[in-house]
C-alpha cells in the first residue's frame, strides 16, 4: 500500500510497517514509498513493544508516529564506531 494512502487511512495513529519500499535520498536518508501495515496502535508504548517483537524475529520494520508527515523520511543514525556501507 502506498504511504500516502496509509497516512490518510490511519490519521493520528502509530502504524507499524513491513515489506517497505523506499527511495534512497542520500547515504543517511530514505523516503518511505510504500509498505504493508502490520499493526496499528493508539499509543507509543504499544507500537514500541510490537516493533521490538518484530525486530527479534528478524523482520525489517519501521513505524510512523501520529505526527509523521505525508512525506515519510527516515534518517539513519549510525552507532558510534559503525561504518556506513
Amino acid at each position: 500500500m502506498k504511504w500516502k494512502d496509509i497516512h490518510k487511512q490511519y490519521p493520528n495513529q502509530f502504524v507499524l510497517l513491513g515489506n517497505i519500499v523506499e527511495e534512497k535520498l542520500s547515504d543517511l536518508k530514505s523516503r518511505i514509498i510504500e509498505g504493508s501495515v502490520f499493526e496499528v496502535f493508539d499509543n507509543g508504548h504499544d507500537i514500541r513493544k510490537a516493533y521490538k517483537e518484530y525486530k527479534k524475529k528478524g523482520e525489517r520494520v519501521v513505524y510512523s508516529l501520529p505526527t509523521t508527515s505525508e512525506e515519510f523520511i527516515i534518517e539513519y543514525v549510525p552507532f558510534k564506531g559503525q561504518q556506513l556501507k
